[in-house]
């Protein structure tokens, strides 16, 4: 059989793809222009209704969270309202409790009496109790001792003044019940601007003791709201809230203290209507009764005589009533004289009242339909509009599609002549290049990914060679500096003393694993005579090779000053002088923890000094226990001369030792990034057996650190050494 090659490959692929598509989708064009129209009309259709019910019901559901938001609103403010007044009751009840409590403490005060003085807005005057008059006893000739009560009980005046201005724009009264029967009181009428007007049963006939503010404070024993009741005046008629709170003597309660406040401000807040005209809005109080509407007659009317709700006849609205009384909140739908409302509820917990908000159902759904209807316009004109343009598509792509089989015909050949050359031309140099002619360099112009793919075999070549010369270069170096990173490593592998004594009267025994090839850590040991045994336990800062150089400095200096001046100096003065001898040489600024110690093996005596090291591990083998030796805060050696160190002393027992150890331990990281910190390793030395030889004490604590590390790198040297004292 005949092979084709990649040239007529493409040709009959190009001219055979343009014949298919060009009858495939005439077809398949032909058959949706035929089918689209009533698929479309039955989707249209399927979707505009779909889309209209959940516009309805969106509507629907917005309006009614409208109505339930308002509702709480409203009540909020209401509630709010009350509560200021509650709040100014209270504290009048407090300062009244306090006067009457300490008379001694208070200087008589007069108050304006309206039998005889005009009084005015914002003045304190005072009405005596009923039996004052009955009893032929007038006010002038009452008891010294009741004189001198109501005098102190004037001091009051004052603060009712300052109370009341802050309801200056409303009728009201701020009033001192006392339980003897005078009253003290101030009241405010702003479109009165002269003297008020006092009826003859408002001086002589009015007994506070038998207002149900007072009734109810005394009662309740506690702050009250009462009942809304109506009062008038010579030019209106209008409702009071009024609460009341009782205040106290020596004796027990000695009045009622009470604020009045007309109702007009609330009666606003219950009119206003939010959206539409046939909406309106009324309080209920806890026996199911409308004291506040914004409807003047039907069954939520202010005046429906004191209906209980709860007991209509129509159940969906005694439903509601009883829900509100309860002090619940939502919306529901009600029948309220004879129409069909929705009605949002929300409870005035303080009050023991709830507001409701009522919508003609019919209103609420008007809205929600008009949106239907608009969706369902919008819905047939955006079909009519899409099968206008799906018929003009169709027939450009007809049209489009034979023109292009048509230049299909007559270029296919061409094309696949001009794209099969440079694939050739690039297939012979890729051969070459292949054979090792690295000096090979492909030409192709063809202003494509073929030119591209020829300048990157180009550019291929000349870093292929520029490769193999460097590979063979950094081969080379890697080699060398191995080499003298083994070299660096047996060095320090060889200053670290591994001759571990093996005497009676101590054991001895310790480690350093770098994190690098070398490392900073460092111990040493060494006699500085027959009885005294030194030794040495540091971190250098920094890891590698520069702090592998200062640990191999700083282990010199210290152990020179240290045979050199201890028994004539002591062991802080040659950490000292090793410090300042550190510090003339150290351009780099480099420092280095040490925990530097002398153990006296005849008396057991451990003389130490800790610059800036971890505290180090006491095993006391008498009581069994491992615990931080307390160390002083040295400086580190390094950075600053001239600097003093302190010494410190113990004494070791018979099987007692020190565990000394670089932060490389307690600073170990796992793969979570979490240290192994200083409370695991005194918990897990106190949990171990450290009466066990040394070596094998100090492969358990790598052990348990290893086993925090888990498959992390390590990331500092961990140095471990330990010694025991086994003399007297």
């Amino acid at each position: 059989m005949k092979k084709w090659n990649i040239e007529k490959k493409i040709f009959i692929l190009v001219l055979a793809a343009g014949i298919l598509s060009f009858l495939t989708l005439s077809g398949f064009l032909f058959y949706v222009m035929n089918l689209s129209r009533g698929e479309m009309s039955r989707l249209g259709e399927k979707i505009g209704n779909s889309g209209a019910d959940f516009t309805e019901s969106l509507i629907e559901y917005q309006q009614k969270k409208t109505l339930s938001e308002l509702a709480k609103t409203r009540a909020e403010y209401i509630e709010h309202e009350t509560d200021l007044i509650y709040q100014e009751v209270e504290m009048l009840a407090r300062l009244m409790t306090k006067i009457s409590s300490n008379p001694e403490d208070y200087k008589p005060v007069k108050l304006f009496d309206p039998r005889f003085d005009k009084v005015k807005n914002f003045q304190p005057y005072i009405i005596y109790s009923p039996e004052t008059f009955l009893n032929g006893m007038t006010p002038e000739n009452i008891s010294p001792e009741l004189r001198r009560e109501i005098e102190i009980a004037g001091n009051i005046g004052n603060f009712l003044v300052s109370l009341s201005k802050t309801f200056s724009e409303c009728k009201s009264s701020f009033n001192v019940g006392s339980q003897k029967g005078y009253f003290l009181g101030v009241t405010i009428y702003p479109e009165v601007t002269g003297a008020l007007d006092f009826r003859d049963e408002d001086i002589y006939k009015y007994d506070c003791r038998e207002r149900p503010w007072y009734k109810n404070a005394i009662e309740a024993g506690d702050t009250v709201f009462s009942e809304f009741f109506s009062n008038s005046d010579a030019t209106d008629n209008y409702q009071v809230i009024n609460c009341s709170s009782p205040y106290f003597d020596k004796n027990g309660v000695a009045g009622v203290v009470s604020i009045g406040v007309s109702t007009v401000e609330i009666y606003k807040i219950i009119s206003e209507k939010a959206v539409g005209e046939n909406r309106f809005s009324f309080v209920l109080n806890k026996n199911g009764e409308v004291i506040f509407s914004s409807r003047t007659e039907g069954e939520i009317a202010t005046a429906s005589g004191g209906k209980d709700l709860r007991k209509s006849s129509v159940r969906s609205l005694a439903n509601v009533a009883r829900k509100m009384v309860e002090g619940k909140s939502g919306i529901l739908p009600v029948t309220v004289d004879g129409e069909e409302y929705f009605l949002a509820y929300a409870p005035m917990k303080s009050l023991d009242w709830s507001f409701g908000i009522l919508t003609l159902r019919k209103d609420l759904y008007a809205v929600a339909e008009n949106s239907r209807n608009y969706f369902l316009a919008q819905i047939d004109e955006f079909l009519l509009r899409l099968q206008n343009e799906i018929f003009i598509l169709t027939l450009a792509e007809i049209i489009l599609l034979g023109c292009l089989s048509y230049v299909f015909l007559f270029s296919s050949r061409e094309l696949s002549a001009r794209f099969v050359k440079p694939i050739n031309e690039l297939s012979n140099g890729v051969r070459d290049i292949a054979s090792g002619k690295l000096d090979k360099k492909l030409d192709i112009h063809t202003g494509d990914e073929i030119e591209h793919l020829a300048i990157c075999f180009n550019e291929m070549t000349d870093e292929l060679k520029n490769y193999m010369t460097n590979l063979t270069r950094v081969t080379a170096e890697r080699e060398r500096i191995a080499t003298e990173l083994d070299v660096a490593t047996d060095i320090q592998n060889g200053m670290l003393p591994k001759d571990f004594p093996a005497r009676a009267d101590f054991e001895l025994f310790a480690t350093m694993t770098p994190a690098k090839e070398v490392g900073g850590d460092f111990y040493d040991f060494y006699f500085l005579d027959e009885t005294h045994l030194a030794i040495t336990v540091a971190d250098v800062s920094g890891k590698g090779i520069p702090a592998a150089l200062f640990m191999v400095i700083s282990k010199t200096i210290l152990q020179n000053f240290a045979i050199s001046t201890h028994n004539r100096d002591g062991l802080a003065e040659v950490v000292s002088a090793a410090n300042d001898k550190l510090c003339a040489s150290n351009e780099a600024m480099m420092f280095v923890t040490a925990f530097i110690g002398v153990l006296d093996l005849e008396s057991g005596d451990f003389t130490f000094v800790n610059a800036g090291h971890n505290p180090p591990v006491i095993y006391r083998a008498e009581e069994n226990h491992c615990e931080f030796l307390d160390v002083k805060k040295n400086f580190v050696l390094g950075p600053m001369d001239g600097i003093p160190f302190v010494e410190q002393k113990i004494n070791f027992k018979r099987g007692d030792l020190i565990f000394i150890y670089t932060d490389g331990v307690t600073e170990a990281l796992n793969v979570a990034d979490e240290e192994y910190l200083p409370d695991r390793l005194i918990k897990f030395m106190n949990s171990t057996d450290c009466r066990v030889d040394l070596q094998t004490l100090l492969k358990n604590i790598r052990g348990d650190v290893a086993a925090h590390v888990g498959e992390a790198a390590q990331s500092d040297d961990i140095t471990l050494f330990a010694l025991r004292f086994n003399g007297k």
